[in-house]
């Protein structure tokens, strides 16, 4: 689809872009417009290179699975995480801890989801994701084994910490990654299968763990090996179905484009080569999510989306202390299916978001229209609606109701605007700093994890001075102030904000 000459500045600088993008940063002094390729009369942005190594050239199978593995491993390690929780009074009374002690043998994993990718994330710049995805892999495997074997508190909790640290490699490093290898049009579904990889599989894990806890001849530390077992399918499929994604773009030549991949490049491993310009130290790289806070972009996005996401965590560690006492009486098989209710919410959000994303996008490109990033922001509607409001249904039906089937449908609808928020803003930051993709998303979970694991260390107090509806209520409070000072600005200005604040005048390729 060839597009026509700009002719005033504005014009001129929206087609420059344009030329740019598509050429991945290839130097250019001409201004007309390349022979674009297109698919389905969508112009493919970026644009793919000649290079069969080039991901986006990579085959529709190999592109899926590959998503499907690293997907797969996101939902299995964070699953194992939670898989534990419906054995949080067997915990107890193994450890000989208080029952309230032992609920952090289930969240402390979290804390290292939120600062185990800033090591991981810098790491991956100089050896490949797939190498760190690998090693990951392999720090989560030996902490689900030390957990599962542990004799006393302090063993399981080192090997909770192992598993966490090892597991939120897949949660940083997942949408880069899926991110390189789609397309714009598609990055929408394809981001939100990963995100919903993430959001359900608390749910899973108690839907999982309770059913084992509760078999006597089982328990708690059966959770744990069957999980082990997950995860070591994950290892094997990662082997065979993830090569590198990381491609330098502007290091391609006709030369080496032509040349004949290495025995190594053919089995996905290769070390990313980038030009003497981005030959970072480590520390300059580790340091950079920590600049890009300064992004009003990624800072107000993220931070409004870890005030919502912090109940997430919240009501999946404290389940066992509202429902096990009267007048619900749950066992360990009926917290573990209480999980369903997020299960449900998480699926349903899913299958709005990605395709209300990939439709804004395809309509864009399709009206030839200027593309904002800001444009993703129109599909988060949903979320401000449903998450307060399943909160508040969730708190006050605990503190004034006797039936368990309101408060977790109030989950349902919670973690139904959860997912929805999760997708939309984590495309979002992907967008609005591509080249800084991987730092933008260090920031986005940084706040989310953070955020959402101090919330079981006050939560129960708390309810003790406001009850729970009250507890619950300010919550919803939170998440509906802060939105027009944050996604609010940005759907507004958005776009002038991130003009004025420049290029980050960084990248890692």
């Amino acid at each position: 689809m060839a597009l026509g000459t700009a002719h005033d500045g504005k014009a001129e600088r929206e087609q420059r872009e344009l030329v740019e993008e598509a050429s991945e940063d290839h130097s250019s002094n001409d201004l007309q417009t390349p022979n674009l390729k297109t698919r389905n009369g969508i112009v493919l942005m970026p644009q793919p290179s000649d290079d069969p190594l080039d991901p986006l050239n990579w085959s529709s199978f190999r592109k899926h699975m590959a998503m499907g593995t690293i997907s797969y491993l996101a939902f299995v390690c964070y699953m194992t995480v939670t898989a534990i929780i419906p054995g949080t009074q067997q915990l107890a009374d193994d450890f000989h801890v208080k029952k309230a002690t032992a609920v952090y043998l289930g969240n402390t994993p979290v804390a290292l989801y939120a600062v185990g990718p800033l090591l991981w994330s810098p790491l991956s710049h100089f050896i490949g994701r797939r190498p760190v995805m690998i090693l990951g892999n392999i720090v989560t495997i030996v902490g689900t084994i030390l957990a599962a074997a542990a004799q006393n508190y302090g063993t399981c909790m080192a090997g909770r910490i192992l598993l966490g640290f090892g597991g939120s490699c897949f949660w940083c490093l997942g949408p880069p990654s899926i991110g390189d290898i789609f397309f714009r049009h598609e990055k929408g579904k394809k981001i939100g299968i990963s995100t919903l990889a993430i959001v359900v599989a608390p749910f899973a894990g108690g839907i999982m763990g309770g059913g084992i806890i509760n078999n006597k001849s089982l328990g708690w530390r059966w959770s744990q090996w069957i999980s082990l077992i997950l995860i070591g399918i994950g290892f094997l499929a990662l082997l065979v179905f993830v090569p590198e994604t990381i491609y330098i773009r502007r290091e391609v030549t006709v030369e080496s484009s032509t040349e004949k991949p290495s025995l190594w490049a053919r089995y996905g491993v290769h070390i990313p080569k980038r030009h003497p310009d981005h030959q970072h130290s480590f520390f300059y790289v580790f340091s950079r999510p920590f600049v890009m806070l300064a992004f009003p972009a990624v800072l107000l996005s993220s931070f409004w989306f870890g005030v919502a996401y912090m109940l997430h965590v919240g009501i999946t560690s404290d389940i066992p202390i509202i429902f096990q006492p009267a007048p619900y009486n749950f066992d360990s098989l009926d917290i573990g299916l209480s999980a369903f209710s997020g299960l449900i919410g998480g699926l349903l959000g899913e299958l709005y978001a990605g395709p209300a994303l990939d439709f804004i996008a395809k309509r864009a490109l399709k009206r030839n229209e200027e593309w904002k990033p800001e444009m993703r922001l129109k599909a988060i509607w949903p979320a401000l609606i449903t998450a307060p409001g399943g909160l508040i249904m969730f708190g006050l039906s605990i503190q004034f109701g006797t039936s368990w089937v309101t408060p977790l449908v109030g989950q349902g609808i919670y973690i139904f605007g959860i997912e929805i928020a999760t997708t939309v803003i984590q495309t979002y930051v992907l967008e609005c700093y591509p080249k800084q993709g991987a730092e933008a998303s260090l920031v986005f979970n940084l706040f989310r994890n953070l955020l959402s694991y101090t919330t079981p260390f006050f939560l129960p107090g708390m309810w003790k001075h406001t009850g729970q509806g009250g507890a619950f209520g300010v919550f919803a409070a939170l998440i509906v102030f802060f939105f027009p000072l944050t996604i609010g600005v940005l759907m507004w200005r958005g776009q002038e904000i991130r003009d004025k604040g420049g290029d980050p005048g960084w990248s890692r390729d």
